[in-house]
Order: structure tokens, then C-alpha cells, then sequence
């Protein structure tokens, strides 16, 4: 069939629209996003300790550390920054930001019912045990046992134990960033026994 040159100039001007649009989005935001969950790989529990802390000075905090040490490791083109509203807990003292990060790596890689067990157990452990266990660069001030998940408590039970009073203590900072290792490394190692790897 011939085409009219009304039916050409009208395709044309369509592949010029698509061609105009196609250099402007990026090719990965125009593929399929992988489906959930996401496919997990096991992880170094120490190397991602030592992703996390580093990650907690160079990126933002404890939630953003814990989340690329999870998941910018295994996944680098993940935009992990949008954790980086999570220090300080979420901003309002609440959740501790670690935990966030955790759960956001947890939903990501299992089926809902696995990610809240494994929350459940991360956040048990959390509670209980004398943290930071992690050690790095300096000694750390004082351990304490968080007894919650809230920033404002894990770091309420610091400030009773030191003379510790700002949130803009290096001390507290260094504290948090080995807290964050801790977290990220017992969250590797929950995962890499969930899967069996």
C-alpha cells in the first residue's frame, strides 16, 4: 500500500517524538524492574560491617549505612539515598535508623511473612545485647543494652552511662556508626541463614 504524505509526515513526527523521549530516559528506568523479592546473594558478615560504618560517615547516617552495606552491595544502581532520611531516627528520635535499614533489606529480598521474622528476631537480638560490639579506629566510649528499638532510648541509655549530653558529640557519632556496623552484620548474618547460603 502506498502511503500518503499526510500518513508519512504523521509517522514521522511519532518516531521523532519517540526518539526525542528515549534520549532523554535513561535505558535502565525504560527495562522492567526486577520482580520481588529481589534476588539475594550471600554476604560477608564483616565486610559488610565494615561497608556499614563507612558508609555511615561517607553517606548520611545509620539508616543509609545499613541499607548500602544490605543492599547498594549486592545492588549498586539501587537508590539507596532514599534512606538517608532515616538518622537520628526518621528525625523524631523513634525507630532507630539501623533497624530501618534492615527491614527496608529484609522486604526487599523475602516474602513479607520471612521479612517480618526476620525483623522480629533483628530486633530481639537489638534489645538484648550489650551493643556496640563492633570495634574500629577508636574505642568506644561505653556498651549499653538499647532495651528498645527507639533512637532516643539506645541513646538515652548511653547518655546515662558517660557524661555524654548532645546528639553532635563525636562520641555519640562514633557510637552510632559502630552500632550501625553491628546491625548491618547481624542482619547478613539472619539472611545468609534464612537462605542457607
Amino acid at each position: 500500500m502506498i502511503q500518503t504524505r499526510r500518513d508519512f509526515l504523521k509517522n514521522a513526527g511519532k518516531l521523532a517524538v519517540a526518539a526525542s523521549v528515549a534520549s532523554v530516559i535513561p535505558m535502565s528506568a525504560m527495562a522492567e524492574a526486577p520482580a520481588h523479592p529481589y534476588a539475594y546473594t550471600k554476604l560477608d558478615p564483616d565486610a559488610t560491617a565494615n561497608l556499614a560504618y563507612e558508609s555511615f560517615s561517607a553517606m548520611g547516617g545509620c539508616c543509609i549505612g545499613v541499607a548500602n552495606a544490605l543492599i547498594g552491595q549486592l545492588y549498586p544502581e539501587f537508590p539507596v539515598q532514599m534512606f538517608g532520611n532515616g538518622a537520628a531516627g526518621y528525625t523524631a528520635n523513634s525507630l532507630c535508623g539501623c533497624i530501618g535499614g534492615a527491614a527496608a533489606a529484609f522486604g526487599l529480598y523475602c516474602p513479607n511473612a520471612d521479612s517480618k521474622a526476620l525483623l522480629k528476631e533483628l530486633m530481639a537480638w537489638y534489645k538484648e545485647s550489650t551493643l556496640p560490639m563492633f570495634e574500629r579506629d577508636e574505642p568506644v566510649v561505653a556498651q549499653v543494652v538499647p532495651g528498645s528499638v527507639n533512637c532516643a532510648d539506645s541513646v538515652g541509655k548511653l547518655f546515662q552511662a558517660t557524661d555524654i549530653r548532645e546528639m553532635s558529640d563525636p562520641r555519640r557519632i562514633h557510637r552510632c556508626a559502630l552500632l550501625t556496623a553491628d546491625v548491618a552484620k547481624k542482619a547478613a548474618e539472619l539472611l545468609n541463614a534464612h537462605f542457607g547460603v
